[in-house]
């Protein structure tokens, strides 16, 4: 392989905090020499330039892209990120321990370097029905000791980690003794559990939304991500934190938590979060720390996240400003240019497993879609720009619809239905098999004629978003691995997602919503405050159902 120099960069180096003018040399996909005056058989021009290694998200669902590993991959190393570690508990969720030894094989065949921290928190609540069942530490062991495997994934269930619960303390002894990280999820856990959490083993959490939150944490030794995805949006308000008190920036990575392909094609990945640093007053020192360094020290991953001797030559090169990305290397290979991808030999052949249709509903009938006689009085409000729901009155018989969550995974058959205000649909019905995270079937409809077309297509495609009206789909995008991920491309699902959104606002969904993530949380029961399960509609305030 021809010796490669860059020329003339300056060199952010996150594992010193350092920035200096150096020449970078690769060959056979290390990083061979830094320094002023080297020379090799091929030479760049990058005066002017940051060099420096390839971005590191700390903490990624890659099922919220909706495509396969090898395909994500390709779709942010653009965006100069060449290190995931993600979380892949919705396909853990469906599919079990057979459907994470799917997903670990297409891992490994992404462009990107994929490991996986394995999903602690399955089910993530006992509420409803999911695909799995449990996923306990017996079920992990196998695969912990695999070099792709960097930890145990976010730790949801607070209550029982700080009290030392037998189930969530196996897999958490599991990964401590395999010498792996231990990532936390701290979304409305009380003040009160911090210290006996972290005591628990909790290691990582990217779950920090204000400078209160990310002080207590911080204090107690945990190591704070700071995330800017699709739908949560913390980093500036955390950024600015970090600067103001000036804490040590080797606490701190970088992660999108979920982020979606439209998303990172308009705005960017982890470099986004790079343009916030740099514009919040960071040097590149820092930025290059958090951006990098720390997921890769944090994990355990050698050869990652330095542009220094021995490394892998996985870099990033870019304006100053980070506002133009100019040039990915992976492996001493060029794999982007000026924001494409320029794949080559990066791109690796893999072959599709063959996915079982996963979307098994019960037979359905119209009166399956009957609202209980208790229900027809109240209502879930959506929330402009929020998760979150409210509990209504049912009052504005033209502000409503309904919902109905079925359960999907061939188990018991169950089936909730409520009725749903401010989704703004006037006719048809739209369905999704993508819902976190049991991911049964979730669909808003005016009418039971149109909600079965709906469902009953989504069971044949395996899955995936079908809009239906007047009897008939009128359109659809089948997700068929697991009833979460497209087969195809980032641009063509990017695509098809922007049509089927499109064909469902024709039908009155609003403006300000979107049709499919929206629905995708309904029965999503750790986020207040109403929540259809397949086991009826729960109220999280009074931890009952209605």
């Amino acid at each position: 392989m021809a010796r490669i120099c860059l020329k003339g960069g300056l060199v952010a180096d996150g594992g010193t905090r350092s920035v200096y003018a150096a020449d970078v040399l690769v060959a056979d996909g290390k990083i061979v020499a830094v320094g002023e005056g080297l020379l090799g058989d091929a030479e760049i021009d990058v005066r002017g330039l940051i060099v420096t290694a390839g971005f590191a998200d700390a903490h990624v669902h890659i099922e919220s892209g909706m495509i396969l590993p090898p395909a994500f991959g390709e779709a942010v190393l653009p965006h100069g990120t060449t290190v995931l570690v993600t979380d892949p508990h919705e396909v853990v969720n469906v599919a079990g321990a057979k459907g994470l030894g799917e997903y670990l094989d297409l891992a490994a065949a992404s462009p990107a370097d994929v490991y996986t921290a394995l999903p602690s928190s399955v089910p993530a609540t006992p509420l409803d029905t999911n695909g799995a069942g449990k996923f306990l530490a017996e079920d992990m062991r196998p695969f912990m000791s695999r070099p792709d495997v960097v930890g145990l994934g976010e730790v949801m269930c607070f209550y029982d980690a700080a009290a030392g619960e037998k189930e969530i303390a196996d897999k958490i002894a599991l990964a401590r003794a395999a010498g792996k990280a231990v990532d936390g999820h701290t979304a409305g856990m009380p003040a009160e559990l911090t210290d006996a959490y972290v005591a628990a083993g909790v290691q990582n959490n990217h779950e920090c939304t204000s400078e209160e939150e990310l002080l207590r944490l911080y204090r107690a030794g945990m190591n704070i991500y700071i995330r800017e995805g699709s739908a949560a949006h913390n980093a500036g308000v955390l950024l600015r934190a970090v600067k103001k008190h000036g804490l040590d920036t080797g606490r701190f990575a970088f992660c999108t938590d979920d982020k979606h392909l439209s998303s990172i094609a308009a705005e960017g990945h982890i470099d986004t979060i790079v343009r916030m640093a740099l514009r919040e007053g960071f040097g590149w020192g820092d930025t290059a720390a958090m951006a990098s360094a720390n997921a890769a020290r944090f994990y355990k991953l050698g050869g990652k996240g330095r542009p220094a001797v021995g490394y892998d030559a996985d870099l990033v090169v870019l304006t100053q400003d980070a506002s133009e990305v100019r040039l990915v290397m992976k492996g001493g290979e060029i794999v982007a240019k000026d924001g494409k991808a320029v794949m080559n030999g990066a791109k690796r052949a893999y072959k599709l497993p063959v996915f079982e249709n996963t979307v098994k509903l019960p037979e359905l009938s119209e009166e399956m879609f009957e609202v209980p006689e208790r229900l027809r009085g109240v209502a879930m409000g959506l929330t402009d720009g929020e998760l979150l729901t409210t509990l209504e009155k049912a009052d504005d018989r033209g502000a409503l619809c309904l919902l109905a969550t079925i359960e999907r995974h061939g188990k018991n058959g169950g089936h909730a239905v409520c009725l749903l205000k401010n989704y703004g649909l006037e006719r048809g019905a739209v369905a999704t098999s993508v819902s976190h995270d049991s991911h049964n079937v979730v669909c808003a409809g005016k009418d039971a004629r149109d909600m079965i077309v709906a469902c009953r297509r989504l069971s044949q495609i395996g899955g995936g978003y079908v809009i239906a009206e007047g009897g008939r789909v009128v359109d659809e995008l089948p997700l068929p691995a697991y009833g979460l991920m497209a087969l195809g491309g980032a641009e063509e699902t990017a695509a098809a997602i922007a049509r089927t959104a499109e064909s469902a606002h024709a039908l009155g969904v609003g403006r300000g919503i979107d049709p499919f993530t929206t629905l995708s949380f309904v029965a999503l029961p750790v986020i207040p405050r109403l929540r259809l399960l397949d086991t009826g509609l729960y109220d999280t305030e009074t931890r009952s159902f209605l």
